[in-house]
C-alpha cells in the first residue's frame, strides 16, 4: 500500500482529499471493500468503522435498502432537475425537523451556511453575525478558524497554530462580518447583543459543540440564546450538519426543545453515500428566495440521486418508531462503557462525552464543559490513542469522535472490546513518559 500511496501523492496534494487529516491518513488507508460497520484495506486488513465518513455514513456500509433505492434512481430518473419524489422527501423532513417549514437543497454544508447568512442579512437588514470559538461551519474565509482578539473587542483574528487557519484568506473578512466569542457563556453573549445588536443579523452555532470535543450546552444555554435572539431581533441559526438525525430524527432542536429560525442539515441527511445538504427554516424567511429577492443557485441543487438518498435514509431511520436509531444507541452506549472500563483498568485518564450518535473520548480526568477546555495536551493524547486504535483495527473520526451507524451489532461490540485495551496500553506509555 505504501507504493500505491506514493503513486497517488504525485498528483493528489498530500495524498489526501482534504486538509483535516486523521492521524492514520498521514499514510492514507485505501479501502477495497465494505459491509455493515466493517471496511477492508488494500492489504485485506479489516477495521471497525466508527469514522463513518466524518459522521455522514449513518445507514451502514452496503445497506441493501439504501443501495436499491439509489439503483432505482440511476435506472429511472438520474439526470433531471425535479423528480416525482420531491414532495415526499420535503414532507418527510418537515415531519421530523421542527424548524423546517420550507426547505432548499444543496450539496455541502459550507454552501448552505453561506446561504443561511445571506438570508439572515436580507431578512434583518443587518450585516454581522455571531459565531463561537472552536465551532466549525465550513470551508469559507469568513467563518473558518480564528480566535477572539480580546474580551473587549470580540472580533476574530488569525493566530499561529490554528488548525482551521489558512493562508490566502481575504483581508479582514472575518473581522468585517462577524464577532467571535466563547461558547456556553451566557453573560458574554448577552453583553455583546446588548451592545451590538443593531449590527447583528444572526447567531450561528452548533447546538452541541461536536467540533470542539462534543461539548454539551449548559442547562438552559440554548433556551437563553433563543430568548436573546427574540429580544434583540436576531435570527438563530443551528448548524445541525452533525447533530441532525444523529441526535434523533428531530436533531438537537427536538432534543433540547429549542427551535431555531434556520437550520443547516447535511452529512447523515443523505445516509453517507452521496453528498446532499439542506437549508430549512421559517416560511417568512425562506420566502425571500421566491422571485429572486435572495439568490440561491447551484447546478446540482435538488439532484435526484440526493433526493432518493434522503428518502432511503429517513425511511431506514424512522421505521418502527425509530427502532434502528434506538438499537444503534444501545450498542454505542456499550462501546462507550467498554472504553471507560478499559481505560480505568490500565490506569489511563479518559472520559467519553456527548450524544451517543456523535460523542467523543478525551484523555483527561474530567468531562469538557467548554470548547476552550480542549487543550493541546488533551488533543495530543487523543490523537495518539486514535492512531493506536487504527493499528488495532478500529477507525474513529477527527481526533476522537465516535460515529456509529444503524448496522452496528453485537459482533462489532465484541471486536471493539477485544482490541481497545492494547491501544490504551500503548497510549498509557506515552502518558507516563509525559508525566514522569
Amino acid at each position: 500500500m505504501a507504493e500505491y500511496n506514493l503513486r497517488v501523492k504525485k498528483i493528489l496534494p498530500g495524498g489526501v482529499h482534504y486538509n483535516f487529516n486523521m492521524p492514520w491518513e498521514e499514510t492514507p488507508i485505501h479501502f477495497i471493500n465494505t459491509k455493515n460497520s466493517r471496511v477492508w484495506d488494500m492489504n485485506n486488513k479489516e477495521y471497525l468503522d466508527l469514522y463513518a465518513r466524518f459522521g455522514a455514513m449513518i445507514v451502514g456500509h452496503n445497506n441493501h435498502e439504501y443501495n436499491e433505492t439509489l439503483k432505482e434512481c440511476i435506472d429511472r430518473v438520474l439526470s433531471v432537475s425535479h423528480c416525482d419524489l420531491d414532495a415526499e422527501v420535503l414532507e418527510l423532513i418537515t415531519k421530523f425537523v421542527p424548524s423546517a417549514e420550507m426547505i432548499r437543497f444543496g450539496l455541502s454544508g459550507t454552501e448552505m451556511v453561506q446561504n443561511a447568512l445571506r438570508l439572515a442579512r436580507a431578512y434583518t437588514h443587518k450585516n454581522k453575525f455571531i459565531r463561537f470559538e472552536n465551532h466549525y461551519h465550513g470551508n469559507a474565509d469568513n467563518i473558518m478558524g480564528g480566535k477572539q482578539h480580546s474580551v473587549e473587542t470580540p472580533i476574530p483574528e488569525d493566530f499561529l497554530g490554528d488548525l482551521k487557519g489558512t493562508l490566502g484568506r481575504a483581508d479582514d473578512i472575518m473581522a468585517q462580518q462577524s464577532y467571535l466569542i466563547p461558547w456556553n457563556d451566557e453573560e458574554c453573549l448577552e453583553k455583546l447583543l446588548k451592545e451590538k445588536s443593531s449590527e447583528i443579523a444572526a447567531i450561528i452555532t452548533e447546538p452541541v459543540c461536536v467540533n470542539g470535543g462534543s461539548v454539551m450546552p449548559k442547562e438552559g444555554y440554548l433556551s437563553k440564546m433563543r430568548q436573546l435572539c427574540d429580544q434583540y431581533g436576531v435570527l438563530l441559526i443551528f448548524d445541525e450538519i452533525i447533530t441532525g438525525f444523529r441526535m434523533g430524527l428531530g436533531g438537537a432542536q427536538s432534543y433540547f426543545n429549542v427551535i431555531p429560525d434556520l437550520t443547516i442539515l447535511g452529512k447523515a441527511l443523505g445516509g453517507g453515500g452521496v453528498p446532499v445538504s439542506a437549508l430549512a427554516g421559517k416560511k417568512e424567511i425562506m420566502e425571500l428566495l421566491i422571485e429572486k429577492k435572495v439568490i440561491h443557485a447551484g447546478t446540482f441543487n435538488g439532484y435526484t440521486l440526493g433526493t432518493f438518498a434522503i428518502k432511503a435514509t429517513l425511511e431506514c431511520l424512522s421505521r418502527n418508531d425509530g427502532e434502528a436509531l434506538k438499537t444503534m444507541n444501545t450498542y454505542t452506549a456499550q462501546l462507550h462503557q467498554i472504553l471507560r472500563d478499559k481505560a480505568k483498568k490500565v490506569g489511563m485518564p479518559l472520559v467519553v462525552q456527548g450524544p451517543l450518535g456523535c460523542g467523543a473520548y478525551h484523555c483527561c480526568e474530567k468531562e469538557l464543559t467548554s470548547p476552550s477546555d480542549y487543550t493541546f495536551d488533551i488533543t495530543s493524547l487523543d490523537i495518539i490513542l486514535n492512531a493506536e486504535l487504527a493499528k488495532q483495527g478500529v477507525l474513529m473520526s477527527s481526533l476522537s469522535r465516535i460515529y456509529p451507524n444503524i448496522l452496528l451489532n453485537k459482533e462489532d461490540v465484541e471486536w471493539f472490546d477485544y482490541r481497545v485495551e492494547k491501544a490504551l496500553l500503548e497510549t498509557k506509555k506515552v502518558y507516563d513518559e509525559i508525566n514522569n
